[in-house]
């Protein structure tokens, strides 16, 4: 994840720039940041440049949104929780 990309996201979850996550505190942390997910989802719609026309929006700027630089943490959230495992970073 960017540098950029990681801030939002400590912020988002009201992290320290450092720290660990516990396998008892991973689960309303998850809950945090699918909420989070979801309220960029229904702010900014995410257009996929396959969906671009070509002819038409040849320059039209590709954003990668929050929510999309966020799904592998959900997956590693999710994976933690299963294996009770710690998120260190």
């Amino acid at each position: 994840m960017f540098g950029e990309d990681a801030q939002t996201l400590l912020t988002t979850l009201n992290l320290p720039a450092h720290g660990e996550l516990t396998t008892a505190e991973l689960p309303s942390y998850l809950e945090r940041l699918k909420t989070a997910i979801e309220a960029d989802k229904s702010a900014n719609p995410v257009i996929w440049p396959e969906d671009l026309n070509v002819e038409e929006d040849e320059n039209a700027p590709v954003i990668v949104r929050f929510s999309q630089r966020a799904a592998p943490m959900v997956q590693l959230m999710e994976r933690c929780i299963s294996a009770t495992e710690t998120i260190s970073w």
